[in-house]
Order: structure tokens, then sequence, then C-alpha cells
């Protein structure tokens, strides 16, 4: 059941993309960045205030990692890249978030999966990242952009998921989101004097619904209720075969690009996609490596039996 949540987060989260660059050609990226944390925020917040929760003092470092990298860096290098480059080079970027998490999820719990597992899980990268790389003509600096912001969620999303173990995805994704508030007040403080400032709020007033539903999916379920859930399905582990999950949702981000901005995708994507689908099944039922606590603990049994 798990994993069936984790693949109906992907999907979710395959929105992210297409939605964000369809905001950006009405809207500047910072002003599409601080909406969505505005409304993802307000909302966290008569969470954080319902639920009377403080995190302890031992918990502010990851917690700061994991609301600077899946939050605030994720939200603003992906608008300032998508406002660049199509979202079929997000697709790209996006490609390699499942190995890498995975790869630092491992580093952090000192956790082998075993060869069988990292067989699939890099031969899944390997044919997401390729049939993307040779989609794309030309690296802009846009795409540097986006590996930025997978670098910041990989960290994000390990660091988040260990909190959300002990203290649940719910309470850990509200109180990263909500600390991302006093850096709104402050760049509105910062813009409330400026020329720019006028020119956002003529975007925000010009907005068309479209643009507006963007931002509100992007607030709610991107940044907020989608959050929730995914950190709770990557705290119930492995988290390293729960991220794999995530190979798929490049597919996801096509689909969604071709539905919502019309963009073209080679055919040969779809049957990569069947291949990446394989991999994920592989990786996810492939057993844990020797040196895992789960290795040792069947080596333990056997020496019993």
């Amino acid at each position: 059941m798990k994993y069936v949540l984790a693949v109906f987060c992907v999907f979710l989260f395959s929105f992210t993309v297409p939605l964000t660059r369809l905001a950006t050609f009405e809207a500047a990226p910072e002003l599409v960045t601080f909406l969505r944390l505005l409304g993802g925020g307000l909302v966290c917040l008569a969470l954080v205030l319902h639920d009377g929760w403080r995190p302890p003092r031992r918990i502010w470092k990851p917690l700061l990692i994991t609301s600077l990298g899946s939050v605030l860096g994720f939200g603003v290098l992906m608008a300032f890249a998508l406002r660049q480059v199509p979202s079929s080079h997000g697709a790209v970027a996006l490609a390699a978030v499942p190995a890498l998490t995975a790869a630092y999820a491992s580093l952090r719990d000192r956790r082998n999966p075993g060869a069988v597992f990292w067989f699939f899980a890099i031969t899944g990268t390997l044919l997401s990242f390729t049939f993307f790389v040779t989609a794309v003509e030309h690296l802009l600096l846009g795409d540097l952009l986006l590996g930025m912001a997978v670098i910041a969620v990989m960290f994000g999303y390990v660091e988040g998921a260990r909190l959300s173990r002990e203290f649940g995805g719910r309470r850990v994704m509200s109180w990263a989101i909500v600390l991302n508030l006093p850096l709104l007040l402050g760049a509105l403080l910062w813009y409330l004097p400026r020329a720019e400032f006028g020119i956002y709020w003529t975007q925000v007033v010009n907005l068309s619904l479209n643009a507006w539903l963007s931002i509100i999916y992007l607030a709610l379920i991107s940044q907020s209720a989608g959050m929730f859930l995914w950190y709770a399905v990557l705290a119930r582990g492995p988290m390293e075969k729960i991220a794999m999950t995530q190979l798929v949702q490049p597919f996801f981000t096509l689909l969604a690009a071709i539905f919502l901005l019309q963009e073209s995708v080679n055919p040969s994507a779809w049957w990569i996609a069947l291949l990446v689908g394989a991999c994920v099944l592989g990786a996810n039922r492939a057993k844990a490596g020797l040196g895992s606590p789960e290795g040792r603990k069947v080596l333990r049994e056997n020496a019993v039996g």
C-alpha cells in the first residue's frame, strides 16, 4: 500500500514543473515563488497553531535543511529555471532525483539495499536520463539551476523523512514551510518602497484564471498536502526504495506538459517509460544487502536455523 501511496504522490508532484512554467508565463519567477510559499505557509501556520507542537532544539538543524532544501531552494531554483527552459528540461533534472535520494538516504542511514537494488536503480536512472538528454538540444543556464534544485531537494527529502519517522510528516513539513514565512515578510518589506513592487502588483492583478489555478495547486498540493503525504510515506521506508518510485515522475511530467502546455514529445518516451517502470518494480522487490540491518537479520536467522 505504501508504494501505491508513493506513486500517487509522484503523480501529484508531476504537475509541479508544467504548472510552474505556466505561471511564469505571466509572472516573474520570484513572484510565483512568493505566492506559492505564502499560500502553503499560511495553511501550515494554521495547522501549527492548531496543533501546538514545537520542534525540540535537537532537530532544528535537519529541520532547517529540509526547509531550505525541499521548500525554499527547490521552489526558487525551479521557478527561475523554468522561466528559461521548457518543461522537458525539468524532466531531465527530475530523472536524477530518485538515485541521488536513495544514495544519500543509504549513506545517512548506513544501509546497503544490495547490488540488485543498485543495478535496477542505476539502470532506470540511465534510461530516463539518456532519453531526456538526447531530447534536449542545448544546455542552458536554466539547466544549471535545475541541477541545483535537484541537489537541494535531495537533502530536503532525506533529512525531512528522517525527522518524520519520529514526529510525523505533517508536523515536520508544516514547520519546514512555516520557517519560510519570516523570509517572505522580509522580502515584502524590501520590495514595498521599490519600483519593482508596482510591477509585481500589476502582474498579480492581471493574472489569468489558469495562472491563479496553477499557483493555488503549487501552494496547496505541491507545497503542503502532497508534501505531508510524501514525507509520511518516505518515513515508513525503506527510504531508498520509496524514493525509486520517482523514476516514473519524468514521464508523468511529460504527460502533464503535453496536456497543459501542448509540448511535443518523442514517441520512444513511452517505451522507455515501460522499461523504467520495470526497473522501479525490480528495485523495490530487491532483497537487502548483507551489510544492511535487514541483511544481518537474515544471516542471524539462518545461523540459528
